[in-house]
């Protein structure tokens, strides 16, 4: 392998992606941005989110047999739920955020349901180039759009004693209808 094919080959691709430049923005269901404190809660999550995947994607498959060698033939495309982490401030804003969204899907005093339209948000992550200065979708070399996402799960906070000088995080998993690469569309052949 020649060093300099590599370079030209680097330097025509614009150069290497960082996995550290990237902006998440919640678009959060109506009903739920209209809850008590939501709006103050909101202010500035973006900032909070220090971690987020880029989706990969996955088909099912079944097997068929007919005659011969059994083979696997394409079923579906299948979503798994994405996980989305947080930096704790004191006044515990995003975490904030996701329980009450949560409390709103499912009553924690009735255990009523709200209907699924009601609960559903969006989130749409931008992954941006080592030259990038605004976060916008622009700027961005990679847009993903998680469609129809709502918090199923918050995780717990493990305080300790040997956690001195640590920073307080803590992830939430989504559930989401599909994702879509808002960057480049899909255009049918």
């Amino acid at each position: 392998m020649d060093i300099n094919t590599f370079i030209t080959k680097i330097d025509a691709d614009k150069g290497l992606a960082p996995l550290d430049k990237f902006q998440v923005m919640i678009t959060l269901p109506e009903k739920v941005k209209s809850l008590e404190g939501m709006a103050n809660n909101l202010k500035g999550l973006e900032f909070l989110c220090d971690a987020a995947p880029m989706p990969g994607k996955t088909i099912a498959t079944s097997e068929l047999r007919h005659y011969g060698p059994t083979r696997k033939i394409a079923r579906e495309v299948t979503y798994p739920e994405m996980q989305l982490s947080f930096i704790m401030t004191n006044a515990m804003t995003a975490r904030n955020v996701f329980l009450d969204w949560m409390n709103f899907i499912i009553s924690p005093i009735t255990a009523n349901i709200e209907y699924q339209d009601s609960y559903k948000g969006d989130i749409e992550i931008l992954m941006l180039s080592q030259q990038s200065e605004a976060a916008n979708k622009g700027n961005a070399i990679l847009a993903v759009k998680y469609e129809q996402a709502y918090p199923t799960n918050v995780d717990p906070i493990n305080l300790g004693w040997d956690q001195m000088n640590q920073l307080g995080k803590f992830s939430v998993n989504f559930a989401y209808k599909k994702w879509s690469d808002t960057k480049k569309p899909y255009k049918k052949p």
